[in-house]
């Protein structure tokens, strides 16, 4: 599937030369495609990661928490 989208030429600009960096750090030529997955590839690897045991710890918590919430905000 091709598309395109319509950016400022400063913001492309800025595309361009984000991608040149990228691809002097890589040492290789990245199409447009390689140039945005390894953006968002970084960005995913800052996300912290919960186990399940992890995850349902924590929505338990935010359900209490906002069964209090609830009762401070209409005392």
């Amino acid at each position: 599937m091709k598309s395109t989208i319509t950016v400022s030429k400063k913001v492309k600009e800025v595309l361009e030369r984000k991608k040149r960096e990228m691809e002097i750090k890589l040492n290789k030529p990245l199409s447009w495609d390689e140039f945005f997955q390894n953006i968002f590839k970084d960005e995913e690897e800052k996300i912290p990661k919960l186990s399940e045991e992890e995850a349902e710890i924590l929505k338990e918590l935010i359900k209490e928490d906002r069964k209090n919430w609830r009762r401070r905000e209409f005392v």
